[in-house]
């Protein structure tokens, strides 16, 4: 088993599946429930502001987010339509559908932004240590841990 990565050997903070979910609605850290995921509406904080736990774990990491997005996204639009047909019997269902684009498409970064924040929290759950990082998120730390290292006085820094 190999050891911590560097900077992130704090204790994993065990908590009810309330905690998670409260953090999860306000898009915080899945293991400090601290520091946000987002800075923007797209860019995400990449590690954690508060804990340094890299979101990222490797290229390609948020390609299953797409498929939460894609069973959110369902799901709203499903519920919609059934709501929309229940309550609206006469209107025609083209229209119905349209009226469901129209109020969906701004709820698109709102989506985005919790479909990322699903993936991560799901595979934190899934795979919760440091031990199991891949090359990338070590690559990562190191980076993370050189920039946050200042350089000692009277030293220089090899090419």
């Amino acid at each position: 088993m190999s050891a911590p990565l560097s900077g992130t050997s704090t204790p994993r903070e065990t908590g009810s599946a309330w905690r998670h979910l409260v953090a999860l609605v306000r898009l915080r850290c899945p293991r400090c429930h601290r520091g946000r995921l987002f800075h923007g509406w797209f860019a995400m904080s990449d590690p954690c502001p508060v804990c340094g736990l890299i979101f990222q774990r490797e290229e390609g990491y948020f390609l299953g987010a797409m498929y939460v997005s894609y069973l959110l996204g369902g799901l709203l639009l499903g519920a919609g339509y059934y709501l929309g047909t229940s309550l609206l019997p006469r209107w025609h269902d083209h229209l119905i559908l349209l009226g469901l684009f129209v109020l969906y498409l701004p709820l698109t970064p709102v989506l985005f932004r919790y479909s990322r924040a699903v993936w991560i929290y799901f595979d934190r759950w899934v795979c919760p240590g440091d031990a199991s990082a891949g090359a990338f998120e070590k690559v990562q730390a190191g980076k993370r841990d050189a920039q946050a290292r200042p350089a000692s006085p009277g030293t220089s820094e090899r090419p």
